[in-house]
């Protein structure tokens, strides 16, 4: 007689038994339907005694289809299987378990359904219970050709799945930032302009080495800088502070990325990391540090305003440079730089946050409608390079990139799928934290519309006070505020959602 322990359970068997390994295999695949077993001995090819804390079985095929059979009979079970929504969130479930087992340690959503479980819903859904009984049966013993039901699984849930992802997201927004949910569509109408644009640039404008400057130089020019945006006495003491108790770490990257942030350290004191590459670029970072930092005092701000302070006053940062007599070209470059990573942090939500504008206006997103968008957008950027190039042309000016105006063969089926599916997979790792980026959509355009208004004096002191109270605004109180509103007002309707 041997024994070995299958989770809560003692498989208790004849050493003669030669499938043992089998069936322990299968009991441990299927712990769901011997759930009435824990705390038992389960007796396999062993004679029967009058232990009531033991469960013979004889021939053990048999007594797997027998509770099988039970198990399909409970209403409850049916209920489930049943259920509208099972097989996208399943499919949800399904990638979270691989994200977790492919070593994602940050997955957002909750893995809160075992193994056995899962395996046992998505399989009563691929095979029909009622008429495919044996299939069904040989499938969750063994597990063969699982990842045949997992693609299944995902060509056939894809869509289902991306708008129950949608639904989450805009019933989040609706209740958590019912501002930013409110002004969506001209937001997003302003990022397709905004891409649009950047894909009809012209490629290799010219650069500049950037000067540099000291550690003591920075603080005199950072400091100018304070008194000329008007910004209050403890602005200076705040830096103080932060200086004397070495909250401000100045630091080396080693792979030419920009790390500098607001951060708690592992001693939970606030501070602000600034990526120093000893070049003026770090003045321009750390006044959107610190500004944060400024914002910060009070309680935690919208999230769709977060960026709005840093964003306007490393604009008014650059202007002053210009103004103590640094090259404008230079500075323009600086600012230029900032501006294509803001814009590449909000263009890898481009497709998502168009698909959610036109859920919230027309229901359920397919194929189709993704294609249709698509199309129009390449469309578009095609004509805009056309146009450019009869432009560049008249002027003698001919752009010799010869890929500039060729269109791609695209495969858009497979753009789609692809496309929803990095979504999801964003999605199942960050939940609805897949929208981080969006608050840079909006302080974007509500800096650089206060900045396009020129209101002087009256505007820099107006900043001073969002910046320290920004928890007590959202959007269109800023907007109000500074009377711009036409800030997401489109220039032309890039893409009807």
């Amino acid at each position: 007689m041997a024994y070995m322990q299958i989770g809560d359970m003692k498989l208790q068997y004849d050493e003669k038994v030669v499938d043992i390994e089998k069936i322990s295999q299968i009991i441990e695949f299927n712990q769901y339907l011997f759930a009435d077993y824990k705390g038992k001995t389960i007796s396999i090819g062993l004679p029967v005694s009058s232990d009531n804390n033991e469960v013979y079985i004889s021939d053990f095929d048999k007594f797997f289809d027998d509770s099988l059979r039970v198990l399909l009979q409970d209403k409850n079970v049916t209920a489930s299987l049943n259920n509208h929504d099972l097989l996208p969130s399943l499919y949800i479930q399904l990638l979270v378990k691989k994200a977790i087992q492919n070593g994602d340690v940050f997955v957002m959503l909750n893995n809160n359904i075992s193994d056995d479980v899962l395996w046992f819903m998505i399989a009563c859904k691929f095979f029909d219970y009622r008429t495919q009984f044996n299939e069904l049966s040989c499938f969750l013993k063994y597990r063969n050709d699982s990842e045949y039901i997992l693609d299944w699984l995902k060509e056939t849930q894809r869509f289902t799945t991306y708008n129950y992802i949608l639904e989450v997201t805009s019933d989040y927004l609706r209740k958590c930032d019912s501002s930013f949910f409110d002004n969506i569509d001209e937001i997003v109408s302003k990022i397709n302009e905004e891409s649009i644009a950047f894909a009809l640039s012209l490629p290799n404008e010219l650069k500049y080495d950037l000067p540099t400057v000291s550690l003591e130089n920075f603080e005199k020019i950072f400091f100018g800088f304070l008194d000329d945006i008007r910004a209050p006495e403890q602005w200076k003491n705040l830096y103080t502070q932060l200086k004397n108790e070495n909250r401000i770490l100045f630091e080396e990257s080693i792979d030419g990325l920009d790390y500098s942030a607001v951060f708690e350290d592992v001693d939970e004191i606030r501070k602000i990391r600034v990526t120093n590459d000893g070049t003026i670029k770090c003045f321009v970072s750390f006044v959107h540090e610190f500004i944060h930092y400024v914002s910060l005092q009070g309680n935690i701000p919208p999230f769709s305003l977060f960026e709005f302070p840093s964003i306007y006053y490393e604009s008014v940062a650059a202007n002053y440079l210009i103004k103590i007599g640094y090259d404008e070209n230079i500075i323009k470059e600086v600012i230029r730089d900032r501006n294509q990573n803001n814009l590449d942090i909000y263009q890898s939500l481009s497709t998502f946050l168009t698909d959610l504008c036109r859920y919230n206006k027309k229901g359920l997103i397919t194929k189709e409608d993704k294609i249709e968008t698509f199309k129009k957008t390449m469309k578009i950027i095609y004509e805009g390079k056309k146009n450019l190039a009869e432009i560049c042309e008249e002027t003698g000016e001919p752009i010799d990139d010869l890929e500039f105006l060729t269109t791609p063969n695209y495969n858009y089926e497979e753009l789609i799928d692809k496309d929803c599916d990095e979504n999801i997979t964003r999605f199942i790792k960050n939940g609805v934290l897949i929208l981080n980026g969006y608050q840079y959509l909006t302080d974007i355009h509500l800096a650089n519309s206060i900045l396009e208004k020129q209101d002087g004096d009256n505007t820099l002191d107006k900043m001073i006070f969002v910046t320290e109270h920004l928890e007590d605004f959202n959007i269109e109180k800023v907007i109000h505020y500074f009377g711009i509103d036409n800030t997401f007002a489109p220039k032309t309707r890039i893409l009807k959602q």
